[in-house]
């Protein structure tokens, strides 16, 4: 499902001391048989990563967050691995699978690179279910889809990090391991987001001084690539114009010369609410967050530095155009209505030749994930569009934008084969 490549860091472990695997969110085992894991092997690339007590929290435990690692990221004096140059950092999508994009890229990666993947669960284990030796250990988790916009992990202990902390810690912890000696010729860290992955990394690109450069002693290249969000955050308070947001599949060659304040403004009155845009006034579970929401100024200054010095690079499939619940789009007879899927909900996309409209194919044949509120559709009516939306929007601001396209659908597999990925 995934090609990978790049390093990583934190705590190796053992089997579980419970049964495999704590969520369902982990119970797909195809691509790990495939690659030729079973739960046995798969517990020795089970890492617990320490997560630091940021925010002066009065819980005296210890959290630490799961993820999954091919390479040993405990620094525990063991000889150099010299052979390591790159580190990636997989983000799975809103079904949480992470243990499916380790064993794709485990299995595609090449031997210079360790592949990392973390898991933003829904389920809190403890320090002994994902790694032995643990047991007093507790786990982040989180209860929503908050993990893909910075949210804090849930509910206990609460306002202890967020899911942009944990981004930092890894690169955090692949730059100790490089200073130590355990990965000395480390060079660069990818942080690689498609769909709800993308959403998560490029809103921590922005604020993230990890991923700005900003990390004095850091002595890694972090560079951020995303594929195919369902949205983006807007860096002021417009949007495209009506006509940029068509009800149809505009192509490549789309294109947008003016950004407004949207009519709709007094009824999408969301439309530029953090996750869509920078108004944090009703931010709320967001700890990481807070103190840009409290000054204009920082606010105003970091953004000036994600223009200036984030390397971030988009890419966009050239068929993920399909919109099966917005009344009125003209969907694609060629992409959207792939044979042998029955995608749900489907409102308004109908049937052709008795197949239901799909707008998440080939990622998956069962469900229309595409996110189709006011907010997003301000964005554009379907992810390629809102994709070079935002391309042109970040131009508008002064970004270097670096972006491109891959032939394919929503398909993640397309997005790490491609060579702008490389």
């Amino acid at each position: 499902m995934l090609h990978f490549m790049f390093s990583l860091l934190l705590i190796p472990l053992s089997l579980a001391a419970t049964t495999w695997p704590p969520s369902d969110e982990l119970s797909d085992d195809t691509a790990c048989v495939a690659a030729s894991f079973s739960d046995t092997t798969l517990s020795d690339y089970r890492y617990n990563l320490k997560l630091p007590n940021s925010y002066n929290n009065s819980y005296n435990g210890t959290i630490f967050h799961p993820l999954f690692a091919s390479a040993s990221l405990h620094d525990d004096g063991s000889t150099a691995d010299e052979s390591l140059t790159r580190a990636a950092i997989f983000m799975h999508g809103l079904g949480g699978d992470a243990n499916v994009y380790f064993c794709d890229a485990f299995d595609a990666a090449p031997d210079n690179v360790i592949v990392i993947a973390p898991w933003f669960g829904d389920a809190q284990v403890s320090g002994d279910e994902w790694e032995e030796g643990y047991s007093s250990w507790t786990s982040t988790y989180w209860t929503s889809s908050s993990w893909v916009k910075g949210g804090d992990s849930s509910p206990s202990p609460s306002r202890y990090t967020t899911s942009f902390d944990v981004l930092d810690s890894i690169v955090e912890k692949l730059s100790s391991l490089k200073n130590s000696g355990k990965f000395p010729n480390l060079e660069r860290v990818t942080i690689n987001g498609f769909s709800a992955g993308a959403q998560l990394a490029s809103r921590w690109s922005i604020f993230s001084p990890y991923a700005n450069g900003d990390v004095d002693g850091l002595d890694l290249v972090v560079r951020t690539v995303v594929a195919d969000g369902s949205s983006y955050v807007y860096l002021d308070d417009t949007r495209p114009e009506n006509a940029c947001t068509s009800l149809e599949d505009t192509g490549m060659d789309h294109t947008c010369d003016n950004f407004e304040v949207p009519d709709s403004a007094s009824t999408c009155t969301s439309y530029d609410s953090w996750k869509y845009g920078l108004d944090f006034t009703n931010l709320t579970a967001n700890v990481y967050l807070e103190p840009f929401a409290a000054s204009s100024e920082l606010l105003s200054s970091q953004i000036e530095t994600f223009l200036a010095n984030t390397e971030i690079r988009f890419l966009f499939g050239d068929e993920d155009v399909c919109n099966c619940n917005t009344e009125g789009y003209d969907n694609p007879s060629s992409y959207c209505y792939p044979s042998g899927t029955s995608c749900s909900p489907n409102d308004f996309g109908g049937k052709m030749d008795g197949v239901e409209c799909c707008d998440t194919y080939p990622d998956t044949g069962s469900s229309n994930a595409l996110a189709v509120g006011c907010e997003e559709m301000l964005q554009g009516s379907n992810r390629l569009q809102r994709g070079i939306n935002y391309m042109l929007h970040l131009e508008s601001l002064g970004a270097n934008v670096t972006f491109g396209f891959f032939d394919g659908g929503h398909s993640n597999e397309a997005f790490y084969d491609s060579d702008l990925f490389k």
